[in-house]
Parts: structure tokens; sequence; C-alpha cells
């Protein structure tokens, strides 16, 4: 058969592991497998998992003509790049509820006022008309409760060649010394890291190790830092720490303290969902009520003074490691499941995905549109003289796709200069400048990009000079671009995409800097009417705003 799974990211995560670990055995079992992504991954990014470039690397356009057996969706957004392949079966590998991976919305923050719009399209994922499997029995459960839909159930292995009582460790245990171990990325809300450590520091615990998929080498009252450990050496960590405390608000299937209880440990953590799968609590670990910071205190304490509980849970966690199966019987189910979903030996046509991806699209898009336009009503009606927080966002390509999202925030209504610093960038990078998250008129004065590290001015626009090279494209048009551009944003995504730069050796990181003025329709309208009365252009941009405003209703002028 061949089987290709979709993969977001082949850096250090429990869900890339779970892919690579299945994948990996699938093909020793005989199967064809690929993992596809977006972008050519290059190898040290993968170099955590020893036996990932076993496998079959490649991109949507390098697969656009291989007709597979099956593909595999495995986070929520690759649903919709299903329709760009050929396959006989498609299929939906649920590793958590993502949808609770969006943190609360806040209309007063940009990035997090429409999160719950990006949340509930999440959550509409699991209505496509695909089988599914999961692995977890929650996840399964959550499913047939909310969508009325069977989900196949493949619950995970465990590497017993590596996590194992016996082994090599990082450190001996002290004894009568509590040694901890908190593990997950920092930053992330969900995980809780930091108020992890915080947690045990309170407790006072003897020692506090962490284990992190984020780059770090200290941390404040963390004994010793690991970062980015490949997974063949994780068991010497755990293997030299007494309890595993992990506080994180969403799980899937709840992996690191099962591989606690086979490295001889036990743990603290939350009553999420998946715990309920192997973990008991009082038995082989101790589970506490989610933000119940006290008991989380008080069960660290009670670790650390009473040796022979501690003891027998221990004992307790090495008992349910013993039941749990190994790899190659989870693949196996994994495979079963897999078959179960589908047989089709002709090739699936992708328009009833497609369909699909347009009607949620759709729905999305309106959902968008209507909140935008109902902040845009609420800010035409403010006085003209209103003032409010506005965002500019920055991307670099260095010819491998857009890099993570910079930003620096901005007063509406006056000129500012923004700057932000662009790591890592290769011998020539194009640069995509986002001016504004709102509906309104954006003024972009002057754009510089500065070599960071030699102070070099590597590409300059400024009032007075040709703009022509820069391309305006997004949900923005180009008014006039003399002395300046000055831009319609017409949605909250207006973009100026500037010209290739060649980077100077010596240089890996930029500093762009731009100079910006956003408004509000009534408030351009006053400013353009005040200082350009009589005057062509300044005529021209007034009937711009007039005509968009008037395409919104007549309430506005």
């Amino acid at each position: 058969m061949k089987i290709a799974f979709l993969l977001g990211s082949p850096d250090i995560s429990g869900g890339t592991n779970v892919i690579f670990e299945h994948a990996v055995r699938l093909q020793a079992m005989g199967h064809e497998v690929s993992i596809i992504t977006e972008y050519e991954v290059e190898p040290e990014r993968c170099a955590w998992h020893p036996d990932a470039l076993l496998l079959s690397w490649r991109t949507f356009v390098d697969s656009s003509d291989i007709l597979f057996d099956y593909v595999l969706a495995t986070w929520w957004q690759s649903v919709l790049s299903l329709a760009r392949l050929r396959s006989c079966n498609f299929v939906y590998f649920v590793q958590s509820i993502e949808s609770r991976f969006f943190p609360a919305r806040n209309p007063e923050l940009s990035e997090l006022r429409d999160i719950d719009i990006l949340a509930e399209w999440c959550e509409n994922t699991y209505r496509y008309p695909l089988p599914i499997i999961t692995e977890a029995s929650w996840i399964q459960k959550y499913i047939f409760d909310r969508f009325n839909r069977d989900a196949q159930l493949a619950v995970n292995g465990i590497r017993k060649d590596l996590f194992k009582l016996d082994g090599p460790i990082a450190a001996v245990r002290k004894p009568g010394r509590l040694r901890v171990l908190v593990e997950g990325p920092l930053g992330v809300f969900f995980k809780n890291v930091e108020k992890t450590i915080a947690l045990c520091l309170q407790a006072e615990v003897d020692e506090i190790w962490l284990l992190t998929s984020s780059v770090v080498f200290s941390y404040p009252g963390v004994t010793r830092c690991f970062s980015r450990i490949p997974i063949n050496k994780t068991s010497e960590i755990y293997r030299s720490c007494d309890v595993l405390v992990k506080l994180s608000y969403v799980e899937g299937m709840f992996g690191p303290p099962l591989e606690m209880f086979h490295c001889g440990g036990t743990a603290i953590v939350y009553d999420v969902t998946g715990h309920e799968e192997f973990i008991e609590d009082g038995k082989n670990a101790i589970v506490v009520k989610k933000d119940n910071e006290y008991e989380v205190v008080s069960g660290l304490k009670k670790l650390m003074s009473d040796p022979v509980f501690l003891a027998a849970l221990k004992i307790e966690a090495i008992k349910t490691a013993e039941k749990w199966p190994d790899w190659d019987k989870a693949t196996k189910g994994f495979e079963e499941a897999l078959f179960r979903c589908g047989s089709r030996t002709q090739e699936l046509k992708t328009s009833f995905l497609e369909g699909h991806n347009s009607h949620f699209l759709a729905i999305r898009d309106n959902t968008f549109n209507g909140r935008s336009l109902e902040r845009l009503t609420q800010r035409e009606s403010a006085p003209i003289t209103s003032s409010s927080l506005n965002f500019i966002q920055v991307y670099c390509d260095c010819g491998t796709g857009l890099m993570g999202e910079l930003s620096d925030s901005y007063k509406s209504g006056k000129w500012s200069t923004c700057r932000v610093t662009q790591k890592g960038v290769s011998a020539s990078v194009r640069v995509r400048i986002d001016p504004s998250v709102r509906i309104g008129i954006v003024c972009v004065r002057s754009i510089r990009i500065i070599g960071d590290s030699s102070g070099v001015v590597i590409a300059a626009w400024k009032s007075g000079d040709n703009w022509d090279d820069i391309h305006i494209t997004g949900t923005a048009v180009c008014l006039r671009r003399e002395p300046y551009p000055v831009l319609e944003a017409y949605g909250e995504d207006p973009q100026m995409v500037l010209p290739v730069v060649s980077i100077p050796e010596g240089d890996d990181a930029l500093a762009i800097e731009v100079e910006v003025r956003e408004m509000g329709f009534v408030q351009a309208f006053h400013q353009y009417s005040s200082i350009h009365e009589g005057k062509p252009k300044g005529i021209e941009v007034v009937k711009s705003i007039v005509r968009y405003l008037r395409s919104f209703g007549s309430r506005y002028i």
C-alpha cells in the first residue's frame, strides 16, 4: 500500500513523534510510506528522531501525480490540503481536539479578537465526511457525542527499548531529595510550563529539571535545563528523576507520564482529558483538579515528606507500564484501523472535499467580514480625534516560504515608526509588510531594510522616491504612490510585497523599519479635505473614500 501522512512541522513534538513511530513501522511492514510537507525539509530538523530520515519525504508539488492508497490529514488545517492529492482513501488522524488549543477571545488584542472564529473553524473539520482514527478513548467519545460519528481507536505505543527501568542516566538520584521533571515547550498557554515551574518553586522541591523543545539553556529556579533532546536520549533524563509534574490543560493521549512510569517514576497531573486512560489518583500518580494550585504544592510537599507514599506510587506506575503495548503492537492496531476506514482501489474524486472546503471557508469568511464591519461601524462613529492601537506585521521569505510573523504596535491617526528584527535570514530575502489590521486608510512614508549587525542600509524607500517596485496586494488597493503610497485597506490584511534584496555577507539578521500612519475613513476624509482641498490628488483620494463609504450606506457621510 502507498500511504502518505501530511506533516505541518518536522520539529520536536509529541504529535510528530507519534506520526514518525507509526510511519517507520508501517514501512517496515512492507508499505510505501511518504511524509508530505509544504516545503522541502532540511534533514537536521528531524534529526531528533533517528529513524525519520528512513522515510520518503515529499512536498505537495512532488506528490501531485502519485495515486496513493491512503492519505492521512494529521492536524486540523491539513484537512483542507487533502484535495491537493490523489488517493483511493482519505483519512483524518485526530490526535487531540485541537479547537481546545486556542486561547480565549480578547477583543482588545488584535491577535486574539477573532480567535474564536478560528477555533470554530477548527472544530468544524470534524464534520468533514472523512473516516477518523484517534489515539484516545476520550477523543473517540467526544467525536461520537458531538458529531454522532464513529472513530476508530488505535492507542499509541511506547518505545520499550528506550523507556525502561535500566539504562543510562543523566545523573544519579540523591537519597532523601526529590528531583522533579517539568516537560513541555515554553510560551504555549495550554502546556502551562511556566506556571508549573513556579508551583514547584513554591513547594521548595529539592531539584527542578526542565525538558523542553524550546531553545533555552537556563531558566530561573531550574537546576538543569535540557533543550531539544533527541528522543533516544530523553529516557536518560526520565530515569534520573522521581516525579514528572505535567500540568497541561489539553492533551490527546497523555504520553510523558506514561514514559515516566516506564522509567521508574511517578507523576503529578491535572485531571486533563486523557489522564484517565492509565492514571489512577493516589495509586500510581497524583491527580489534581485544573488550576488547583494549592493541591499541586501540597502534593509535592507530601512526596518530599513521605518517601513510603512516593515508593508506593512508583511501584504501581511500573505495573501500569508493564501492561501498555509497545509501538510494534500499536502500529499493527493502527494498520487494522486504517484498513477499516476504507479499502477502495479506485481513485476517490476530490470534488466532494473541494466542495466542503468551499463551504467551510465561506462560513469562516462571512463570519470574519461580519465582525470586521461591526468594528468598522464602531470606529467610524467614534470622535474624529480618537486614537487606538494598531499593528504592523512583517514576514520574510528566504526561498522556502514565509518565516514566522513579526509585529510591532503603533497608535492610529498619527505618524509612527515601527521596527522589527528578523533573525536567521539567508543570502537573499523577500519582505512582506502588512501595515494594518483594520479597514481604513493607510499611509506609508518610508521603509528601510537594515543589516542588524553591520548597520548598513540594504534597501530604502522614502517620500518622493519611486515606489513602483513595491507590489500592493491582499485586501488593499493603492490610491496613489506619490509622494508616498496611500492605501485603501478594504479588509484586515493589506499587504506590501517588497522586491528581493541581497544580504551582505556577515549579516544573518535584518531590521525592518516602517513609518506608517493609519486612519478611519471619516478621519481621513477630514484630513485630506483640509490639507488637499482643491488639489487634484487630494480630491481623488476623497472621491475614493466617499465611493467606498457609500458602498456601506449613507450613514457614514
